[in-house]
């Protein structure tokens, strides 16, 4: 009688079981147009990449998807990259990310775009987590499709010809300003949970021979002196080189009326191509050993359908403008 009371509890446990999971295959987003979807798919494409073909690696929120362009970079340099960007993304994220990537990827340089040090962590459970998906993607019950209820929702499937790029050409003509503030302004920390997260991301880079760029992308919805003078003190500390593109050099600068998409937070294909290139001559000018030029490697030539892609769209397209009177 046991047994049988045992083998009852265990089947309706077992049940139960593979009910949930059904339920969690059923309302995960099956695509980045889902709801959901976003966040579940962008920034995840290079887990469709084949294996150790990603030499660099950026990783940020969603000022990453809009100003970096892994094709021009490629283009232009031969570098292979992936812009690993999502909106509001933190360090925990990215630390996540990482973890991922390191199953099938040897990237030699990881660019660590550091707004996403000053996010905090607005989210109880994890919104990638398969094992989440009733409680975070619920309200998808409205929404639902045939294909929702027999399809996987497998990353590993969906190659990303953009790798990780946004496009955008719309132009915000944003009026000029100085959101930078005082350059001795006192340095603004960061959250201390990120910090000990930073040094995770950190620790985890040199484990695995990678070398760390940290960078910061214009924004003046988000970024000012005291936040710049504050991670250049952990990257003189930590030996990190540190690209804040927010302050004017001899070969760039941005220009508020031209490089943006919207009120100055996220940049426009443009801008993206101004940082890209800076970005890139600064690899190619500090890493030349480290990094090579894959433009004649034929086993990489799928990534000349990766730059005809990104012409196409700047073909197509034409510009937009959106005046802010």
């Amino acid at each position: 009688m046991k047994i049988k009371k045992i083998l009852v509890v265990v089947s309706c446990f077992l049940a139960t079981v593979i009910i949930y999971l059904y339920i969690c295959i059923i309302v995960t987003p099956k695509s980045i147009d889902d709801f959901g979807g976003a966040n579940l798919f962008r920034g995840m494409g290079f887990i469709a990449e084949p294996k150790n073909t990603i030499d660099v690696m950026i990783c940020g929120n969603s000022d990453v998807y809009a100003g970096i362009i892994p094709a021009l970079m490629y283009e232009k340099f031969g570098y292979t990259s992936y812009a690993s960007g999502k909106a509001m993304q933190t360090i925990e994220g990215i630390n996540r990310i990482m973890r991922r990537l390191l199953r099938n990827q040897k990237p030699k340089v990881v660019i660590l775009e550091v707004d996403c040090l000053y996010e905090k962590n607005k989210y109880s459970m994890d919104n990638t987590n398969f094992y989440y998906a009733p409680f975070v993607y619920h309200a998808r019950w409205k929404e639902l499709k045939v294909r929702d209820f027999y399809t996987f929702p497998r990353r590993a499937k969906k190659y990303d010809i953009s790798k990780g790029f946004v496009f955008s050409n719309e132009v915000y003509v944003n009026k000029p300003i100085d959101y930078m503030g005082d350059k001795n302004s006192k340095p603004l920390p960061i959250p201390k949970v990120n910090m000990d997260r930073l040094n995770h991301f950190i620790s985890a880079c040199r484990t695995n021979n990678i070398k760390i760029v940290f960078l910061e992308l214009p924004s003046s919805y988000s970024w000012d002196y005291s936040k710049s003078n504050f991670i250049q003190k952990i990257a003189d500390k930590e030996e990190i080189p540190f690209i804040d593109l927010n302050i004017a050099n001899k070969q760039y600068k941005v220009d508020m009326t031209k490089d943006f998409r919207d009120d100055g937070n996220h940049m426009n294909v443009y801008g993206a191509q101004k940082a890209t290139m800076y970005v890139g001559k600064y690899l190619a000018k500090n890493y030349k050993s480290l990094l090579k030029d894959n433009r004649n490697n034929k086993n990489l030539n799928y990534w000349n359908e990766v730059v005809n892609h990104y012409k196409q769209q700047l073909n197509k397209g034409f510009l937009k403008l959106n005046r802010n009177n």
